[in-house]
C-alpha cells in the first residue's frame, strides 16, 4: 500500500508539473476560508462562502457569511472580480500550477499572493456565447500570471481529454478540449482543440513572425506556447 501511494504522488506531481502554465478549473470551494469580492461599485467584501449558485455551470449568484456572521446574497452581475479559496483535492491538484510562474510575475490588476495561495480568480468578460449571442459573465480566468496580451477563461461547458487514473484517482490528462480567449478589448470567443489550427493566427495576431518560430503548437502546448509567447512578443 505505502509503494502504491508513493507511485501514485510521484506521478501526480510529474503531472502537475507538467501542467503548470494554466491554472486548474475549480469546482470546490473552502467555507473556512475568507473570499474576496470586488463588486462593480467599487465596494470591496470579505467573507466565508456560505453557498453558490450556479446555472449551466455558471456562478450565478454567492452568499457570503461577514464577521458578524450576516449572511447577504450577491448575483454574479454585480461582481467585477472576485478570489475564491480553493478546498481539498482542488487545492491539492492545483498547488503547484504557479510554482515558479510567481517569480515571473507580470500582471499588476491581479493578486499573486492569492493565487499563490490557493485562490481562484474570477473576472466579468463580455463573451460570445453562442454565434450571435454576446453575454457578460463571471468566469475564471487560467492564466492569471501573463494575462497581457491573451486572457484565457475555463469553458464551463468544454469536454475534456482522455484521462489515466489508478485506484480512482486521475494522474494524467483530462485537458480542456476548449478555452474562451480574450484580446484586448475585444468580445472573448471560444477556441478549442479541433479548430486550433484556424485560430492560431488570431490568438497570437500580436506578434505573427514571432509565433511563425514557435516550435511547439499543438492544443497540448497551447499553454506553455502562450506563456512564452506573452513573454517574448513585445
Amino acid at each position: 500500500m505505502r509503494k502504491f501511494s508513493t507511485m501514485l504522488l510521484l506521478l501526480f506531481f510529474g503531472t502537475a508539473c507538467m501542467a503548470q502554465y494554466f491554472s486548474k478549473p475549480v469546482e470546490s470551494f473552502s467555507r473556512k476560508k475568507t473570499a474576496y469580492l470586488t463588486l462593480k461599485s467599487g465596494k470591496e467584501v470579505e467573507g466565508r462562502i456560505k453557498d453558490i449558485d450556479r446555472k449551466k455551470g455558471l456562478i450565478e449568484e454567492i452568499t457570503i457569511m461577514n464577521e458578524k456572521k450576516k449572511k447577504k446574497k450577491y448575483p454574479a452581475s454585480e461582481i467585477a472580480n472576485m478570489y475564491l479559496p480553493q478546498s481539498g483535492f482542488d487545492k491539492l491538484d492545483s498547488a503547484l500550477d504557479f510554482a515558479y510562474d510567481i517569480q515571473q510575475w507580470d500582471a499588476e490588476d491581479i493578486n499573486g499572493e492569492h493565487i499563490k495561495n490557493g485562490y481562484a480568480y474570477f473576472e466579468q468578460s463580455m463573451t460570445q456565447v453562442k454565434k450571435k449571442k454576446k453575454m457578460e459573465v463571471l468566469m475564471q480566468l487560467l492564466n492569471p500570471a501573463f494575462p497581457q496580451k491573451v486572457r484565457i477563461y475555463h469553458d464551463p461547458w468544454a469536454s475534456e481529454t482522455a484521462k489515466a487514473s489508478i485506484g480512482g484517482f486521475t494522474v494524467a490528462g483530462g485537458a480542456d478540449k476548449s478555452y474562451y480567449a480574450k484580446i484586448g478589448d475585444d468580445v472573448a470567443y471560444r477556441i478549442a482543440k479541433k479548430t486550433y489550427d484556424d485560430d492560431k493566427p488570431k490568438v497570437f495576431s500580436d506578434c505573427p513572425d514571432y509565433y511563425g518560430t514557435m516550435k511547439a503548437n499543438s492544443w497540448n502546448k497551447f499553454p506553455e506556447v502562450l506563456f512564452n509567447y506573452s513573454k517574448e512578443c513585445k
